[in-house]
């Protein structure tokens, strides 16, 4: 199965899409894959599936949730949520969740733009966005969840970003990278980066007047 968080969830068993409709077996879903390969904590669980306000048998109304997102996985994937006291545990492969993917593409396009190998960064700092979909956790219905958890992943996107561009800077490609940079700065007014790539770009464009001007 797939799993994909930077945008909407979505669930994926082979060609078929796995409709995850009830928003706290989204929440629940999405805390496990979260911390994939590690055991969460019922404790844990219940204060985000509650957003810090468990109720009194939150413990047994847990378990219970657990059972019905298994059957909604269905066969191919009730199988990775494991019982692991003190909680549960999901595995997956690195492919198998976007989240992971991406960061897996993202570390090895940092790795080339270190060495120097500008068109390998490029071309995995490209996968690695061409993953994102849009807000990650966008319908799941966590507000402590998506707190805690979709500002590091944005973060990584914008690191993504910036050494992607730089890539495409070193590789002469400066007029191609001039409005997707102008959108950045509007966007993202105190990445200082953007605004000093746009600049160069725009300088190395020929465009002196402009390059001033931002």
């Amino acid at each position: 199965m797939e799993f994909g968080l930077l945008g909407p969830l979505v669930v994926r068993d082979g060609p078929r899409t796995v409709t995850v409709s009830a928003p706290q077996q989204r929440v629940l879903l999405a805390a496990l894959l979260l911390n994939a390969g590690r055991v969460v904590s019922l404790d844990a669980l219940a204060e985000v599936l509650w957003d810090g306000e468990s109720p009194a048998g939150a413990r047994s109304a847990l378990h219970s949730a657990v059972q019905r997102l298994r059957a909604t996985l269905g066969p191919s994937g009730a199988d990775l949520i494991e019982t692991q006291p003190p909680g549960y545990l999901i595995t997956l492969e690195d492919a198998q969740l976007d989240v992971r993917a991406f960061g897996m593409l993202a570390s090895r396009g940092h790795a080339a733009a270190e060495a120097g190998r500008w068109t390998e960064a490029a071309d995995q700092l490209r996968q690695a966005l061409a993953l994102w979909r849009g807000e990650p956790l966008a319908d799941v219905p966590s507000l402590l969840l998506r707190d805690r958890e979709v500002p590091p992943i944005v973060d990584q996107r914008l690191q993504a970003l910036a050494t992607r561009i730089d890539a495409d800077l070193q590789l002469g490609r400066h007029g191609e990278v001039v409005a997707e940079l102008r959108q950045l700065v509007a966007a993202h007014p105190l990445q200082e980066q953007f605004h000093a790539q746009l600049m160069l770009s725009l300088y190395r464009s020929g465009r002196q007047a402009d390059a001033l001007a931002a």
